[in-house]
């Protein structure tokens, strides 16, 4: 790398919306895996009552697609996995599917939390015609991402989704549970806001675990920019494109919460009334996953 090229790949690092460290909560909970650069275990992560997440239990990733055997061998060994949740569409399933065959007793579940194939969020036909198709709208795509997020939390399917995803982890019986979608941001990163909160972590932590995602996804992001900025001929403006779907952002995160706190008065409310996901069963939830 030149001297000119590692000051505009610092400078750009430096435009990322970066995480505040969470107390015991080293590296975000990261697990370095050969193919799986955002997988997080929440084990340690803390919450209001002075508890923590248990370790090996709850997971955020990736779509697993790209997991070597031996990532997928820990998985199943090392973290007794016992479910697969995918908030991926059916096309993006039957486009990567995840190793189902190298995963034995694992119980696997589909759950979209999109219907059909909704612009920036899915990679459903490739980051390429993503792009391409940003190009035909007014709004950039960074606005276009942005005001997805209160569609994956308020409507049907996602309510769906994340109602049998919550179902699922209350169901445990002891065994760690994996949740992803394609880059373990949105719908994934999503879906680990509903837990974190169901179980009681503080709003800022939750952020923070949300925005750590930048901090594993950066050299996948370059990669793709490399590969396609000489197909798409892009060349101004496709970090800013790219970035947008790959990246994680404060504002992201802001109008998820606005939709919901407009729409329900409060992210407890929106666990009750959207989710079914009450007091009690918030209790039950706690009882099993905490320490």
């Amino acid at each position: 790398m030149t001297t000119e090229e590692k000051r505009i790949d610092e400078e750009k690092s430096s435009q990322l919306d970066r995480p505040e460290p969470i107390p015991g909560f080293p590296e975000f909970g990261h697990i370095p895996f050969e193919g799986l650069h955002n997988t997080r275990d929440l084990g340690g992560m803390p919450t209001a009552d002075g508890r923590t997440i248990a370790p090996a239990k709850l997971l955020r990733s990736g779509a697993l697609h790209k997991a070597s055997e031996q990532d997928l061998a820990r998985l199943v060994g090392d973290y007794a996995l016992a479910g697969v949740i995918d908030f991926r569409t059916q096309l993006e399933r039957d486009k990567e599917p995840d190793p189902r065959e190298l995963m034995e007793g694992v119980v696997f579940y589909d759950f979209p939390a999109l219907s059909g194939e909704t612009i920036g969020i899915t990679h459903g036909a490739g980051v390429a015609q993503d792009l391409k198709t940003f190009a035909s709208y007014n709004a950039g795509p960074h606005e276009l991402v942005c005001g997805m997020y209160p569609q994956i939390l308020l409507d049907e399917a996602g309510r769906v989704a994340y109602t049998s995803f919550l179902g699922v982890l209350l169901e445990g019986d002891g065994g760690a549970y994996l949740w992803h979608c394609t880059e373990g941001k949105d719908r994934a990163g999503l879906g680990a806001v509903i837990v974190e909160r169901a179980l009681g972590v503080p709003e800022a932590y939750v952020r923070a675990d949300y925005l750590a995602t930048n901090l594993f996804v950066r050299n996948r992001a370059e990669g793709i920019i490399d590969a396609i900025s000489e197909k798409l001929r892009l060349a101004r403006g496709l970090d800013a494109d790219v970035d947008s779907l790959f990246y994680a952002y404060n504002d992201y995160y802001d109008r998820a919460m606005a939709a919901v706190n407009a729409n329900y008065g409060s992210f407890d409310a929106y666990l009750t009334e959207a989710l079914d996901f009450g007091p009690e069963k918030r209790q039950a939830l706690r009882a099993k996953y905490l320490r």
